[in-house]
């Protein structure tokens, strides 16, 4: 007599339980702890401008797009990776989208174009074993510089869908709040509802290790910066979707950003430790932090200060202490 297989959430927490799930996820809970103190420091300092309803949708429209690609990065460094063409991607997608062409083609140019360069990315670290920071700054100049030649100057027409799907809103949320959701919920299922979330912490923890029990780490760690960089398409898509138009360097801002929201949220550079569960928290801290001192008039020049000594801080707070741990 057969029995009946488990639900899906009981497989869920069951994966959970398999991946370490709270030891892996240890540092985001101090990112949530730091993230509840600054909510409650502008409650204080800025009650009625943080905490408006205009404020509050016009942050989750602006941090969509980072939500997006930090995820995809977490993705990466999860694998012990490093990926600083996310910005150019984005800029790349750009581009593309809002080329002379039908929206039946450029759109799925743009992301075949991310997936060539995620891939890329991926091969040359993996199998040439060029170090992931000169192989994704060198293919971030490259596709740059590509992007450039496709459109010299911000402007053309985005795809009608994109605009419809980026701006405005439905039952009184912005339409970044659900690209946020999706993505989000994306991430998770993906390392934690499957086996190649489990396939990915292995790599992470000890590529050799993970090969000798069998699980193919060199095409994880590929896999890793095609994710990363079909997330950077899906937010270069987004941005162009909202300003209706194209921006050959709308992603310039976003590749610092994106290792800065991973690692706030405790992902290790050096692989293994972290989640995307982490980063959700890391890039609300980035984007409150941002909008909180527009709102209390401080320069915007400090916020690169902060963001530097905020990488720093992640860097040191969050390490493997031990080789495997």
């Amino acid at each position: 007599m057969s029995t009946a297989s488990p639900s899906a959430p009981r497989r869920l927490l069951a994966r959970f339980r398999q991946d370490a799930f709270w030891y892996r996820q240890r540092g985001a809970a101090l990112s949530f702890a730091i993230l509840a103190l600054m909510l409650v420091a502008l409650a204080i300092i800025v009650p009625q401008s943080f905490y408006s309803g205009t404020n509050l949708s016009n942050l989750a429209g602006q941090l969509a797009p980072l939500f997006l690609v930090s995820l995809g990065q977490t993705f990466v460094l999860l694998g012990a990776g490093f990926d600083l063409s996310v910005g150019a991607v984005i800029s790349l997608t750009s581009a593309i989208l809002t080329l002379d062409l039908a929206d039946p083609v450029k759109i799925p140019l743009a992301f075949a174009a991310a997936a060539t360069v995620g891939l890329a990315n991926g091969m040359g670290c993996v199998y040439l074993r060029v170090h992931p920071i000169i192989m994704t700054l060198a293919t971030s100049s490259i596709v740059q510089g590509i992007a450039l030649i496709l459109l010299p100057t911000p402007g053309g027409i985005a795809p009608r869908a994109l605009v419809g799907l980026a701006s405005g809103s439905f039952l009184g949320l912005p339409a970044g709040f659900y690209w946020i959701v999706a993505g989000v919920v994306a991430a998770i299922w993906l390392m934690h509802g499957t086996g190649y979330g489990v396939k990915l912490y292995a790599t992470g923890q000890n590529p050799q290790a993970a090969w000798i029990s069998g699980i193919a780490a060199p095409k994880i760690r590929v896999s890793t910066y095609v994710i990363s960089s079909l997330a950077a398409a899906l937010a270069g898509a987004y941005l162009t979707g909202r300003l209706a138009s194209g921006d050959p360097n709308v992603g310039s801002a976003l590749g610092l950003d994106s290792v800065l929201g991973a690692a706030l949220g405790g992902t290790l550079l050096s692989g293994g430790v972290g989640g995307p569960i982490g980063t959700i928290a890391g890039v609300l801290i980035i984007g409150i932090l941002n909008n909180g001192l527009n709102l209390a008039g401080v320069s915007p020049y400090y916020q690169f200060v902060v963001k530097g000594t905020m990488l720093i801080a992640a860097v040191s707070l969050f390490r493997r202490r031990e080789a495997g741990l």
